[in-house]
């Protein structure tokens, strides 16, 4: 069978794998009352039902519910990524019942599209793109976005993995803060962590659990290594080929939409890929004149590397969302990409999530596993309150805004390069807020916000493969929602 044969009925299983996995999603019995106009002169969606009156329940989808979306990274702590597909007057999927949203003490059920961080933030600031608008369907999962299945425009927040920019941030002013009805100054908040990892499918594999030395994690995600029976992956387990000394080329799946976990990911490779690799991997089988570990490409939203339109290459392949990739790599024999852990740790069938070297010793590289709890927490370990620098755009530029208190932004920086023997590739999420809320589901807003900074909300989170952030950052988030009497107005009302 040719490789191209391979893949075309890969792409055919993935799409199968996907399908099956949204069948199997329980149906809702929608029995809600959806109401005709919403406070702040906001219209719904039109050629909505008719508003139904009667007793409002849990996952009804009525007025009292939030419709939100966003980022991918961070969704399946939000709602086990249970996507809520279609418009909101349809029956749409709520929450997980392990989840946040599931969780937390609103009076209306969180409905959250998986749609990408940039899709997120596009329709925060209402910049016009109308690909993806708020009231538009949400798409299913691993499917291109269409819009996030809200009741109204804007969304009443947004998840992004990219904190949001001063060149952003100018067209959020020119659009919500411009007209009839103020939505006020941005409130951005760090929500959770959580780790990247390698995905791989276990029964492909001769060797229970894989390592990748830095050297050849850099390697595969810029094509320099394109075989699972390259001599470094060899040599990084031990002499040991993982596929019995057998050529087995590497489908990498990357994202093919605006992603923060891609920004994440590619801010790491560009810190880590190009450090100065000592002895072993300044030779081979590692590094030589004509091999290089080297990242080239830069740090994106936007997948910059092999595979893109500016960089073809046939072995690496696009997929929309964490969802997406996690269902190629499950359907694709000997293929890889990165993913948030809690995907690969829940996926069924199973994937397993290589360990990545952080550090190295007299006796060979330390190569660590994102399922370690604690390691992943190490990682993160600096990001505290003193790292946050408010009123500060994810370019590093102050976004100028008149409420600087409300946006929390800590610099990538702080964790790009985590301590030795803590798991290498990590990131942190945010929610995006409307300030001045014009008495839309605002109790709610602030309910959701004070459940995330809580020790229960720390349970749900360390669950599933994500991190809790520190109690001095909850703290902030909080001094911020509430405000410092009148001096520093509250950032959400």
């Amino acid at each position: 069978m040719t490789h191209n044969t391979l893949l075309v009925r890969t792409l055919h299983m993935k799409k199968t794998l996907v399908a099956l996995a949204l069948a199997a999603l329980p149906a809702l019995v929608l029995s809600a009352c959806n109401g005709s106009a919403t406070a702040g002169g906001v219209a719904p969606l039109p050629n909505a039902p008719a508003a139904q009156h009667g007793r409002m329940h849990r996952n009804d989808n009525g007025a009292q519910d939030l419709h939100a979306g966003g980022a991918t990274f961070p969704a399946y702590a939000y709602n086990q990524a249970n996507q809520p597909v279609g418009y909101y007057y349809q029956a749409q999927q709520p929450p997980g019942a392990a989840s946040l949203f599931y969780k937390a003490p609103t009076h209306g059920t969180v409905y959250y599209c998986l749609t990408g961080s940039g899709a997120g933030r596009k329709a925060f600031e209402g910049s016009g793109d109308s690909s993806a608008p708020p009231t538009g369907p949400c798409a299913p999962l691993g499917a291109t976005a269409t819009g996030f299945g809200g009741r109204q425009d804007p969304l009443d927040f947004v998840g992004s993995d990219v904190a949001m920019p001063s060149t952003e941030y100018t067209a959020y002013k020119s659009v919500r803060e411009s007209g009839s009805v103020q939505w006020g100054e941005p409130f951005e908040i760090p929500t959770i962590g959580g780790p990247i990892v390698y995905a791989y499918r276990p029964q492909d594999m001769d060797k229970k659990a894989v390592d990748l030395s830095t050297w050849t994690y850099c390697a595969i995600a810029n094509g320099t290594i394109g075989d699972w029976n390259d001599a470094a992956i060899t040599a990084d387990n031990n002499g040991t080929s993982l596929t019995g000394g057998v050529s087995q080329p590497i489908t990498f799946y990357f994202r093919s939409d605006s992603s923060g976990t891609s920004f994440l990911y590619t801010n790491h490779l560009n810190t880590a890929c190009n450090a100065t690799f000592g002895a072993p991997y300044n030779q081979p089988p590692y590094g030589s004149a004509s091999r290089s570990a080297a990242w080239s490409y830069g740090v994106n939203s936007t997948w910059p590397g092999p595979g893109s339109a500016n960089f073809p290459n046939p072995q690496f392949i696009g997929e929309s969302g964490n969802p997406g990739v996690l269902a190629a790599i499950q359907a694709t024999p000997y293929g890889t990409g990165y993913v948030e852990g809690a995907y690969a740790k829940s996926a069924n069938p199973k994937v397993a999530q290589a360990y990545l070297q952080n550090g190295q010793t007299k006796k060979g590289a330390i190569f660590v596993s994102p399922m370690n709890a604690a390691a992943v927490t190490g990682a993160l370990k600096k990001v505290n309150a003193g790292n946050i620098t408010y009123g500060e755009g994810s370019d590093e530029v102050p976004l100028g805004t008149s409420a600087p208190w409300c946006i929390l932004y800590i610099d990538p920086s702080v964790f790009v390069s985590p301590p030795i023997k803590t798991y290498p590739i990590v990131g942190v999420s945010y929610w995006l807020f409307y300030g001045q809320n014009n008495g839309v589901h605002v109790s709610d807003k602030q309910a959701l916000i004070k459940y995330v900074a809580s020790t229960p909300a720390n349970k749900v989170v360390s669950k599933l493969e994500y991190v809790p952030l520190s109690t001095s950052i909850h703290t902030a988030v909080l001094n911020a929602l509430a405000g410092n009497s009148g001096s520093q107005p509250a950032c959400l009302q």
